[in-house]
């Protein structure tokens, strides 16, 4: 091959894997709703005794769900709960109803029976209407926000709209840009992502903060919920359990922990 066929090749070679690159920046771009938001369909109807459907309009979609023990003690915490990116909420319902404390499970749009197509934008804004529904309807209880995995970070955003009392956050992260950044680390990210969910811009709202998180999480590693704590600092308690990454609450462990950070909340003084 001469030099001139040899420079040929090299610049079609290079146009081609350029034009690949370029193909699969657009695909990432295009198809990341599908690998962020994983809506799951409610199978059944929930006919649990403690748990009663609600619906909340929003401007363009209507959120259903559950309040589960509405008619708990006044003190007791009103807990709003933000599940993970593939969760129906009514499959916590029993475990909820088990304890001290009124909460609110809602469907994210598109998820369960409510309308819509979600994105950060949406999903955040939904967290803090959620808020405003429950206060109205249990005034003067402590709030305490519960995000697990994808809703770690749609809690943490929240919070510097509705002020939360405490917080109880399961695999937490930085932002899925980060996330992304570890699995596509050739791609640049930060171009493509419209859902970032930069959990990090609200640390500084967040109050006394309850973390789990598992040293074997294949889908949010130890590494990066570790440094959501360092943001943190001293307003967070980690405690680590060795569970793969949708197991958390199924593990006893995990709900004794809750039950006792619920019950010091009840206790405190905050008015």
């Amino acid at each position: 091959m001469s030099l001139a066929e040899a420079a040929t090749f090299a610049l079609r070679l290079g146009l081609g894997l350029g034009g690949l690159y370029l193909l699969l920046c657009a695909l990432l771009w295009a198809l990341q709703d599908k690998l962020i938001f994983h809506p799951q369909k409610l199978a059944t109807q929930p006919a649990h005794p403690a748990a009663e459907a609600i619906s909340i309009e929003r401007t363009d979609a209507v959120l259903r769900g559950w309040v589960v023990n509405a008619d708990a003690a006044p003190k007791t915490p009103l807990v709003v709960y933000s599940g993970g990116n593939a969760e129906e909420v009514s499959a916590h319902i029993d475990a909820f109803a088990q304890r001290a404390a009124t909460t609110l499970l809602v469907n994210y749009r598109g998820y369960g029976e409510s309308d819509g197509k979600p994105s950060e934008t949406a999903l955040v804004a939904d967290a803090v209407a959620i808020v405003e529904w429950g206060r109205q309807r249990f005034p003067n209880r402590p709030l305490v926000l519960f995000g697990l995995s994808l809703g770690s970070g749609i809690a943490t955003l929240s919070a510097p709209h509705v002020q939360p009392d405490a917080a109880i956050l399961v695999s937490p992260y930085r932002s899925v840009e980060q996330i992304a950044r570890s699995t596509y680390p050739i791609f640049p990210i930060r171009l493509l992502l419209r859902h970032p969910f930069r959990a990090l811009d609200a640390v500084e709202s967040m109050p006394q903060t309850l973390v789990f998180a598992s040293p074997t999480d294949r889908v949010i590693r130890f590494s990066e919920s570790q440094a959501m704590v360092d943001l943190l600092g001293e307003k967070a308690e980690l405690l680590t359990l060795d569970v793969a990454h949708g197991d958390f609450l199924f593990q006893p462990f995990v709900w004794q922990a809750v039950d006792r950070f619920l019950e010091s909340v009840a206790g405190r003084d905050f008015e």
